[in-house]
């Protein structure tokens, strides 16, 4: 899919099309905040409000940036004032903004500002020819970063190893992550700064894969690379402010306005901080915390962060939430699963893969936290794993009662079905991540370790939803998936085929779902995620004008065309922070 070109506008903007096309529906209701007249008013549209009661409306009226009032033309129309801006939508669609639940905006920005970067779908021999010119110019010594490379090449004839990378630099240590930052490929360079010897153990729930000859081959899985990662130089905080705005920048591009960081360390956090403060960050922010993550600070550092949390909440940014990694992912047969894996030589016929954390450390962990106030996220990508994490959320339940905090189960995507209705009687939603509930690489390497009957029961969303689960979307941008484009992943939540064309048949299409049910999983359940659902995640009255404005229809296309949707216009809070050219 090419990318779109945007600019980034200033608060004075205002957007105007030719008046063609049909007329929206004038359904709807009218509600009114105030009798002043507003600052703006958009008509002649089509406006799917997914507020639940007036679905479709013509027009709106924004003030401050909030909507004050929603309905038909006619009924907005008499509102306006002399200095109201009014802009003729001329029949386009509008939407509340997307909420992307799951993102690391920071390693997007990082990665394509500062690294050596590449897409997964390169080969071995085209990632060593893109290094050589990374490597071009570099002083001797200095760290060579990047990926992404895909997890399933560790498969192939000439799998990833030190030696490949030591043919184009030993003067330069190198780091390249994998496609589902579960992976890192380093040079010998790199492990030896790093002390990675034959003679270094692995962390728990990590893997430093080494040869017959006992030496590392270079391929670090999990806590291994986690711990690896906390030793690189860290960037300037101006590189990481830097990173964000980029980052935001790009998901304004194809319609977010509200994300959740999947994993926030301080620095970060001290970034979206300094954004807000300068009116520099165009997007809602829920940040999650590390909470015993190898890969982002020493233990205190975390600590730290959630005591002085406060300190760095802002109008756009709300940190009280806690990301937790309870296993790794079943390609690398590193998630925790109920039942063996495919048998193979490395790991018998009885490998179930390894938990993280001890069942009743996590338990402890999240009853105090959720006492504290926090929403857990846990990284649960083995149906065991999942169980597991389920049981620490009734645990705390149990101890705390309703503590009205949303907790959430990251990468729901294997799950026994004797533990589909606890989402609901515990009230822990399921978060759909990334897009990859269509057949892919991905899937097949699935069907290759845990068998094709398990892999075909991949991303249950239809299952979770008749059980009551609230169910909602992230992206995992940059990992796995190239771009933070929705799009995509609404097309392959409806038809649960490839939204790229590249293979062919369906994946559980009984897990499919309708158009209309896909859009609020992307929009309004999200919103309850975040904690934003007083705010945004639909248009009507009282909530931030977060919205919109699509080249066409989503409900009057082919559903084979909804990968190909365009964002026009993106407003967060009234305000156009991105415009097609």
């Amino acid at each position: 899919m090419a990318m779109l070109s945007f600019r980034f506008l200033p608060a004075a903007a205002v957007l105007c099309f030719c008046a063609c096309g049909e007329n929206a529906s004038d359904q709807g209701t009218v509600s009114e905040l105030g009798a002043a007249p507003p600052d703006a008013l958009y008509v002649n549209g089509r406006v799917y409000t997914v507020n639940g009661e007036s679905t479709w409306a013509s027009a709106f009226s924004v003030t401050d940036g909030e909507f004050v009032s929603v309905g038909s033309d006619e009924a907005l129309r008499a509102q306006a004032g002399a200095i109201t801006a009014v802009t003729d939508l001329a029949g386009r669609f509008v939407m509340p903004g997307i909420h992307d639940m799951h993102a690391h905006p920071i390693e997007a920005g990082l990665k394509d500002l500062y690294q050596c970067s590449f897409p997964f779908t390169l080969t071995i021999d085209e990632i060593v020819e893109k290094l050589k010119g990374c490597v071009e110019g570099v002083p001797e010594g200095e760290w060579i970063r990047g990926g992404q490379w895909a997890t399933e090449l560790m498969e192939s004839e000439t799998a990833p190893h030190r030696s490949l990378i030591d043919a184009v630099t030993t003067a330069h240590p190198v780091f390249l992550g994998d496609s589902a930052v579960h992976g890192a490929w380093l040079n010998s360079k790199a492990l030896e700064l790093l002390g990675i010897d034959r003679h270094t153990p692995a962390p728990n729930g990590g893997v430093i894969l080494k040869g017959a000859d006992g030496e590392p081959t270079g391929i670090l899985l999990d806590n291994a690379v986690y711990m690896a990662m906390r030793k690189l130089p860290p960037y300037a905080p101006e590189e990481y402010e830097a990173a964000v705005e980029y980052a935001v920048g790009r998901m304004n591009e194809v319609g977010v306005t509200a994300m959740k960081d999947a994993l926030v360390d301080g620095r970060t956090m001290r970034a979206y901080h300094a954004l807000d403060q300068n009116g520099r960050l165009n997007m809602k922010v829920a940040a999650s915390l590390a909470w015993n993550a190898s890969w982002s600070e020493p233990r205190e550092k975390e600590l730290d962060n959630i005591d002085r949390r406060a300190e760095y909440k802002s109008t756009n940014v709300d940190n009280d939430f806690i990301k937790i990694f309870l296993d790794g992912i079943p390609p690398t047969r590193t998630a925790a699963m109920l039942d063996p894996y495919v048998p193979d030589e490395a790991h018998g016929d009885d490998f179930r893969g390894k938990l993280i954390h001890r069942p009743q450390d996590l338990a402890a962990d999240v009853v105090s936290l959720d006492a504290q106030g926090l929403a857990v996220k846990i990284h649960a990508t083995g149906d065991r794993a999942l169980r597991v994490a389920l049981d620490a959320f009734e645990a705390a339940r149990e101890k705390n009662g309703d503590s009205g905090q949303i907790h959430e189960v990251s990468h729901a995507e294997l799950i026994h079905p004797d533990d589909l209705p606890r989402f609901a009687e515990l009230n822990v939603a399921a978060e759909m991540c990334p897009i990859l509930w269509y057949p892919s690489p991905l899937v097949e390497a699935m069907q290759q370790v845990i068998g094709k009957e398990r892999a075909d029961r991949f991303w249950p969303v239809k299952s979770l939803g008749d059980a009551g689960a609230l169910v909602f979307y992230g992206s995992d941008w940059p990992s796995v998936v190239p771009d933070p484009s929705p799009w995509p992943g609404i097309e392959a939540m409806v038809t649960r085929r490839d939204p790229y064309g590249e293979r062919p048949g369906e994946l559980g299409p009984d897990q499919a779902v309708d158009l209309q049910t896909a859009i609020e999983i992307f929009t309004r359940n999200g919103a309850r995620v975040g904690r934003l659902a007083d705010r945004t995640g639909s248009i009507e009255a009282g909530k931030s004008a977060d919205f919109i404005i699509l080249d066409r229809n989503p409900f009057e296309i082919p559903v084979e065309q909804i990968s190909e949707v365009k964002v026009l216009k993106t407003f967060v809070g009234g305000v156009p922070v991105f415009e097609a050219e």
